[in-house]
């Protein structure tokens, strides 16, 4: 039985070999699981304060009379996508499965799009800002899912 060993394609622990790229994956899965998940699970357990912070952000755009529609959507997608790519991270490792963390980053960009979206619109440009790092490592992993 093999503990840990190296090769040219991969890495085998305790006899199973997992590739490099699929540990690459998992890892940007992970991450990305982690950050939808909890955001979208924070707004779940603290709805009323999730909802007055949306409706006074949005209240002096043409999105003012769209925020509890607007919030209850991304909730829900940022919640799947999380759960989706922590799914995923495990399924590509374990299984060979990529469907589940390709579909949980690309609701993940979807979501990171929207966000996008409304910080521009709000005119919330550190936010918008700190939302690019989170969109490329998701494109990355989608990228990597596809080698």
């Amino acid at each position: 039985m093999t503990l840990l060993a190296f090769g040219d394609n991969g890495l085998v622990f305790f006899d199973h070999d997992f590739s490099y790229i699929s540990i690459i994956c998992s890892f940007i899965s992970m991450f990305i699981g982690i950050v939808m998940a909890q955001s979208g699970l924070d707004k779940i357990f603290n709805w009323e304060g999730e909802l007055e912070f949306i409706t006074e952000k949005f209240s002096k755009t043409a999105l003012s009379n769209f925020s509890i529609m607007g919030l209850i959507q991304v909730t829900i997608l940022e919640t799947l996508s999380g759960l989706l790519s922590l799914f995923g991270s495990i399924m590509v490792l374990f299984y060979d499965d990529e469907s589940y963390g390709i579909i949980g980053l690309i609701l993940a960009a979807g979501s990171f799009s929207i966000l996008m979206a409304g910080q521009r619109i709000s005119k919330d440009y550190d936010g918008a800002a700190a939302l690019v790092s989170y969109f490329l490592l998701t494109m990355i992993g989608l990228f990597m899912y596809s080698n």
